[in-house]
């Protein structure tokens, strides 16, 4: 059976009728979106189709336009992509000498997903049939005159200043490092059956990590990838339903304030915060999650990093069941890393990815 992915988003400057209808065929999903020009130029010169934008329109797209759009980049989900050089044409797909690449490492999809969107949000005015039809009647009028001077027609695309993503990666001393951050207490474990769009309200996972008053989270670094987990009744396990991607804690700025904690009271006691960015979570209940407890059976000290250290130095706890004990979260090794990003992908492309956009989750806070 072919997997479904919960969203397909893409940047491509030229789309074709009969390859837009390929790509369809392939799998429909829940939400598509994407970004091209509205050059009528470029729909008059045939390197682009009307057409094309009314078929994805009719499977429920929202389109775009954004003035000189050149990248091309097509997004399964929020966990696989296609960077390349090729629009959705019959001649880039079989013809011409394209180059590119597939990728579903977390942090190049989740890159690839912030660019998405840093150039969504920098849009207003989704494509509507009747604007199609303006333009193909204003088309047809200009073909009917015998000379049409080169880029005489307008360009209906919104223009879009974004800095380029080509930036160069400030050089870090540490290794990249990964956490599971736990959300609950061992007197309210949740239900198998839970929703986990309900929990990430709940916790407001979506936008910071909370640790104890009076216990910084000073490990973190800038770029740790943050696995979220909550604790659930079931064999007192612990279900990963998402991650992403961490900042460095700021005392005094990575706070709660009077106004998070009259929100969540429970914060008084959880006060500091562990931002993060390029979330991503299950859309299911905890029972799509990732058991933590299958991953400790089965890794035994190897799972994580302190328990790993113990190990290699033949000295203290190697037991990860005893390492969790009232921790409110724990490094990982990279082959728990592995262990986990591996199984989280697999629910995402089975179960589908959380919409935090829509009413019931409170945004970004300060």
């Amino acid at each position: 059976m072919r997997l479904r992915p919960a969203a397909l988003r893409i940047i491509c400057p030229f789309i074709k009728l009969s390859t837009a209808k390929r790509f369809l065929t392939l799998a429909t999903p829940k939400t598509i979106e994407v970004i091209t020009r509205f050059d009528l130029n470029s729909f008059n010169a045939g390197v682009s189709d009307l057409e094309a934008l009314e078929a994805l329109l009719r499977a429920g797209a929202r389109i775009r336009g954004i003035k000189g759009l050149h990248s091309k980049m097509y997004l399964f989900g929020s966990s696989s992509v296609i960077v390349t050089s090729a629009n959705l044409t019959e001649a880039a797909m079989f013809r011409n000498k394209e180059f590119g690449f597939c990728a579903s490492e977390p942090g190049i999809a989740s890159h690839c997903l912030d660019y998405f969107t840093a150039l969504w949000s920098r849009t207003r005015n989704d494509l509507t049939p009747d604007q199609i039809g303006v333009w193909t009647k204003k088309l047809a009028d200009v073909r009917a005159i015998p000379v049409i001077p080169i880029d005489a027609l307008p360009d209906y695309g919104e223009p879009v200043e974004l800095e380029s993503p080509f930036v160069p990666a400030k050089p870090t001393a540490t290794p990249l490092q990964s956490f599971i951050k736990f959300f609950g207490r061992a007197d309210n474990r949740a239900e198998l059956s839970m929703e986990i769009g309900q929990e990430v309200a709940r916790s407001g996972s979506h936008w910071a990590c909370t640790y104890p008053t009076g216990k910084r989270p000073r490990q973190v670094q800038d770029g740790a990838v943050m696995f979220m987990a909550r604790m659930i009744l079931d064999r007192n396990d612990y279900r990963i339903y998402g991650r992403a991607l961490g900042r460095k804690h700021t005392p005094g700025v990575d706070d709660a304030t009077q106004g998070d904690i009259a929100a969540r009271t429970w914060k008084t006691d959880w006060s500091h915060y562990v931002r993060v960015h390029s979330p991503v979570f299950i859309d299911g209940q905890l029972s799509a999650g990732v058991s933590m407890v299958d991953m400790m059976e089965e890794l035994g000290s190897a799972a994580f990093a302190p328990t790993f250290r113990n190990q290699l130095a033949g000295q203290g706890n190697t037991n990860p069941r005893r390492a969790i004990m009232r921790k409110p979260a724990i490094e990982l090794t990279p082959q728990g890393y592995s262990w986990i990003s591996s199984r989280l992908e697999d629910a995402f492309l089975k179960h589908g990815t959380l919409d935090i956009s829509v009413p019931g989750f409170d945004g970004p806070h300060p």
